[in-house]
């Protein structure tokens, strides 16, 4: 039942107040950058636009405020309660070992996409022992398949069944050779072509790599996908230091950001493992800078970093690495 005549409608006064504040606080949170915390910047749009959205809603819902109601169900309006109170009394952003820890994930990631692989004792990415293992094999089978008289010079006899022999064995060789040349040539032109991301901070004169925040997630699949290119150059990154009983079976540490695909529910670690070679000044938890030449583990099963030197570093503006280019 309505009643009509002067006065404040509680409930659309309530609604309305409730729609405002959200809209308000969503906004502060997304223009401030504490959104990233939460969600990747792929969402700001969105979240701005969610703000306008409850503007909106307060204008529209706002016309029936000197509509009076007989009775007001406040109830209606606890929906907005709780996500008013965490916006503003937002809970510590997850981050460092603690976050790891919770971690579902069988090791550190390395790939790219939801299903890359893994770069610790634990994981499953193809490690450098494995790829060249696969190319051992590759070579093998190619040989296998290939007859050795079409893979050696056949001796001439000097008669005509040789003659003609020794003809067609070299066409077969020539052949199969043009199919080798072609392949290798297609693979070097492979490797030659240049990411369509750009590589910032690498110096190919000093064999060195240095990695901003702003180009960790760009190197960890560059050096991961291609580190035939890089073993051996010496890489300077920054990460927090994570220690764990199977990271360290094969070194001393692994250095690492945590990554976020879509929110904070998915945070995984991403970095390298650290071989020191020496005693640990840092904590875990400790933001550092690592120096350090990039190779095989011993087990060839794993990336890693043999540091040269190790330096305490400030902790990123922007601490999550948003995995896309």
């Amino acid at each position: 039942m309505m009643l009509k005549g002067k006065g404040w409608n509680l409930q659309v006064l309530t609604e309305c107040c409730c729609y405002l504040i959200f809209g308000y606080l969503l906004f502060r949170l997304t223009y401030s950058g504490e959104y990233l915390n939460y969600v990747t910047p792929r969402m700001k749009p969105y979240l701005y636009g969610m703000s306008a959205l409850m503007l909106l809603w307060t204008v529209w819902e706002g016309r029936n405020l000197l509509t009076p109601q007989y009775k007001a169900n406040l109830s209606r309006s606890f929906v907005f309660i709780i996500p008013i109170l965490l916006l503003a009394v937002r809970p510590a952003a997850p981050g460092g070992s603690s976050m790891i820890q919770n971690y579902d994930g069988p090791g550190i990631s390395m790939a790219a996409g939801n299903g890359g692989g893994l770069l610790s004792a634990r994981g499953n990415q193809t490690t450098p022992s494995e790829k060249k293992d696969s190319m051992a094999d590759s070579q093998e089978a190619f040989e296998t398949d290939t007859p050795s008289e079409n893979r050696t010079a056949t001796k001439n006899t000097g008669s005509p069944e040789g003659i003609a022999e020794g003809i067609a064995d070299e066409s077969v060789d020539e052949s199969a050779d043009e199919t080798v040349d072609e392949s290798v040539d297609e693979t070097a032109a492979r490797e030659d072509e240049s990411p369509w991301y750009d590589l910032n901070g690498l110096d190919e004169d000093t064999k060195t790599i240095t990695i901003a925040d702003e180009d960790y997630y760009t190197w960890m699949y560059e050096l991961s996908s291609f580190y035939e290119k890089y073993e051996g150059y010496t890489v300077v990154m920054k990460g927090f230091i994570y220690k764990d009983p199977e990271i360290e079976k094969i070194s001393d540490f692994a250095l690492v950001r945590l990554s976020m695909w879509c929110c904070a529910a998915d945070l995984s670690p991403i970095g390298f493992l650290v071989d020191c070679s020496g005693t640990l000044d840092f904590k875990e938890d400790d933001w550092v800078v690592v120096k350090g030449a990039l190779e095989a583990s011993t087990d060839g099963e794993s990336l890693m970093l043999k540091a040269q030197s190790i330096d305490r570093a400030e902790k990123p503006a922007t601490e999550y690495v948003y995995p896309y280019f």
